[in-house]
């Protein structure tokens, strides 16, 4: 199979590597022959005749005559499409809406063409082929891929919608599914716990040579789950068994999925005895000693996520490398890693077409983008998006940098969420969320926020919530009540927080009670740095917490390390 593999990886892989580096000498073409065909497929469609695609001649004048738009400046045309309309923002019906949270409580529904579909296969198989080239026997022996369920639903027009993880998981070779260690079924276990279990008892009996999953804080949770359970796992590789689920939660669904995974399950004992040789070695099942083959980890390295990227070599050890799988999000993938241990990679100039706005510029229509040709190394640029999945100057709210050049392309990385939202873990809160929250608690709890502001704490994966009350309330209606009314609110806001809360990739947040003269002492500050009084803005979330915040907490509550 390995070599089956390898040469599926070397053909293909080459092919399309090959056309994509020939683009790297001139972006500049690439991108314009791209947007030129972008307009003229979609110019019959209700936005292509809205705004005159077929009158749109060249990149400047796409700039000035389309609008820069968010998620909500386009949702009332998804919402056609997902009634099955045809025509609204592409010619090509969608075959997937990536499902994924929004600035509101309602999560956002990306569409996907099969056009879409087939740019993000080719992205997966260059990433293989340039990897293969890096390390020849990475794909040697079983490959260990978690990605969420491709497809959770329908619509009503009966239109799948899904993970973009589990889109990018299925769209890789199928020669390289039958190397998967994890089956297909293992992503729709609905209990999280429970589904690490599984997941780790059924990797650890494999030999592995290639672990891949965009979050790293999955990798941590799997092997720490294995730890948990080391005992169970061996037991149940040696019977050939799942002999742990009896003291775990499992619902009829759930049930009906461990049946299945049990139907390919047997005896292994000769791996049995190789795991109680590493935990008499090292007193715990640390994958490191599992999986002594193991060549690479593909994961997440850049922003905040990329923080926790460092926590892989407690498990997994110290000279196995890591590669990033690429600056890719629900609306597209933005880059092709080509290195190990960096968060940047090669603009994917086939997947979209680009603007870039100074980090120090408004995004607005009226000024000017930069084409990824006129981009300066070691500057931070806001990303717009133009792809045939529908999406026209889309402003995905992230910031990247530019790292270097590959040819005359840029090496981007992505640095943070914008200015409105902040992000540990994958979850992508926005301000929004926060507010909504505050606003539930004044209608149920009659307690009112006269201010916040929210601050990530990377280290401790939690978010840290600096408030200040009209009134005084107790310590216990603050832990009891109001800590567990922002947790459960952010979960049924944002289904990648609850996703990211349920698995134990986040922990509960904490609240800071701020003193009476926190807000003026904020205000003072900004002024007396020699800002003027009149551009003065409060800062409901930011990057970290300042000294003046730290100055004026007077007290916490905590319960960041409890399960909810």
């Amino acid at each position: 199979m390995g070599r089956l593999l390898k040469t599926a990886t070397w053909i293909k892989g080459g092919l399309i590597q090959r056309s994509f580096d020939r683009a790297t000498r001139d972006p500049q073409s690439a991108q314009a022959g791209l947007l030129a065909h972008i307009l003229k497929k979609n110019q019959g469609t209700q936005y292509g005749k809205q705004y005159g695609f077929s009158q749109i001649t060249t990149p400047g004048l796409f700039a000035t005559t389309i609008p820069i738009n968010t998620f909500p400046d386009l949702s009332a045309y998804v919402e056609r499409m997902k009634r099955g309309e045809r025509n609204i923002l592409t010619s090509d019906q969608p075959v997937l809406f990536n499902l994924t949270s929004g600035t509101t409580d309602k999560p956002k529904y990306v569409p996907v063409t099969q056009e879409g579909m087939a740019l993000t296969a080719n992205g997966s198989r260059q990433w293989l082929y340039r990897a293969l080239k890096d390390h020849p026997s990475f794909l040697d022996h079983s490959i260990v891929c978690v990605s969420g369920s491709a497809i959770e639903g329908k619509t009503k027009a009966g239109i799948p919608y899904g993970s973009a993880s589990g889109m990018m998981y299925e769209s890789l070779p199928r020669v390289l599914h039958r190397s998967f260690a994890l089956p297909f079924l293992l992503s729709k276990i609905k209990d999280y716990e429970l589904r690490y279990y599984v997941m780790a008892r059924v990797a650890l009996e494999h030999e592995a040579s290639f672990v891949v999953t965009p979050n790293p804080t999955t990798l941590v949770r799997l092997a720490e789950t294995g730890i948990q359970y080391q005992e169970d796992i061996i037991r149940s590789i040696r019977d050939g068994v799942l002999s742990c689920t009896s003291c775990l939660k499992t619902t009829p669904e759930d049930a009906r999925i461990l049946d299945a995974i049990r139907v390919c399950l047997r005896p292994n004992p000769l791996r049995a005895n190789g795991l109680e040789s590493v935990i008499q070695q090292h007193d715990r099942l640390i994958p490191a000693a599992c999986w002594k083959e193991l060549k690479l980890i593909g994961c997440w390295l850049g922003g905040s996520i990329g923080f926790q990227a460092d926590k892989l070599e407690t498990y997994f050890g110290q000279d196995v490398p890591k590669r990033d799988i690429g600056y890719l999000a629900s609306e597209g993938c933005m880059t092709i890693p080509y290195e190990d241990n960096t968060a940047a990679g090669i603009l994917a100039l086939h997947n979209n077409y680009y603007e870039f706005i100074p980090v120090d510029q408004s995004a607005t229509t009226h000024e000017r983008s930069r084409q990824c040709h006129e981009l300066e190394e070691g500057k931070q640029y806001k990303i717009l998006l133009t792809n045939g999945n529908g999406l026209y100057r889309y402003d995905i709210h992230d910031i990247i940098e530019v790292c270097g050049f590959y040819h005359r392309t840029p090496v981007i990385a992505f640095v943070r969420k914008g200015d409105d939202m902040l992000n540990i873990t994958g979850e992508k809160l926005h301000v929004n969320h926060f507010t909504e929250v505050f606003k539930t608690l004044k209608r149920t709890c009659d307690l009112s926020v006269t201010q916040f502001r929210v601050v990530p704490n990377h280290r401790d994966l939690r978010y840290e919530i600096l408030i200040s009350l009209e009134s005084e309330v107790s310590h216990e209606f603050l832990r009891e009540t109001v800590l567990s009314h922002i947790d459960r609110s952010l979960s049924e806001g944002n289904i990648e927080y609850e996703a990211k809360r349920r698995s134990r990739r986040l922990n509960p947040p904490c609240i800071h009670m701020m003193d009476e003269r926190w807000i003026d002492d904020v205000r003072d500050r900004f002024i007396e740095s020699g800002h003027r009084d009149i551009q003065y803005k409060w800062r409901a979330i930011a990057a970290e917490m300042s000294n003046v915040d730290a100055r004026h907490i007077l007290y916490t509550i905590d319960r960041a390390f409890l399960n909810t």
